[in-house]
């Protein structure tokens, strides 16, 4: 996905990973913002509106757990230099309820790379609350020669 810096506003400081509308579902949830963590590691961001909402008017579950796997992506993008990656497993466990309309922010860590496979936790937090944690595991794989169409 194309990212580049933003350099000033409430995002100043943080890449945005952006998807053009394609069709594709990454496109649908909206664009993720990601940088460094202070301590290692990596921090990323998402807007949430009512299209993420439940029946309740919570963040939908469906819709934390593809935030968090789209956050496992930009945990492990540098180790992907010429692969690209799937994800094997997410365990997610949800702690408090998601309010719509307040960004959710997900910071996290790599805790084991091997030559295909890479091990990744994480914690989603909305505004200094804790939302859900996660671990994962993803599996490096050759980037196809043809993008989908």
């Amino acid at each position: 996905m194309p990212r580049e810096l933003i350099e000033a506003g409430e995002h100043a400081g943080w890449y945005r990973w952006h998807r053009e509308p394609d069709g594709r579902f990454a496109s649908l949830l909206g664009d993720l913002y990601f940088r460094a963590g202070p301590t290692g590691g990596v921090e990323c961001r998402m807007a949430t509106d009512r299209r993420h909402s439940n029946g309740l008017g919570y963040l939908h579950g469906g819709f934390i757990m593809s935030f968090i796997d789209m956050a496992m992506f930009s945990f492990i993008y540098p180790q992907l230099e010429k692969s690209g990656a799937v994800t094997l497993s997410c365990a997610t466990d949800f702690l408090s309820p998601g309010i719509v309309g307040d960004a959710i922010e997900a910071s996290g860590e790599i805790l084991k790379e091997t030559g295909k496979m890479l091990f990744v936790r994480g914690l989603v937090t909305q505004n200094g609350s804790n939302v859900a944690s996660f671990t994962g595991t993803m599996r490096k794989i050759p980037r196809p020669d043809k993008r989908l169409a």
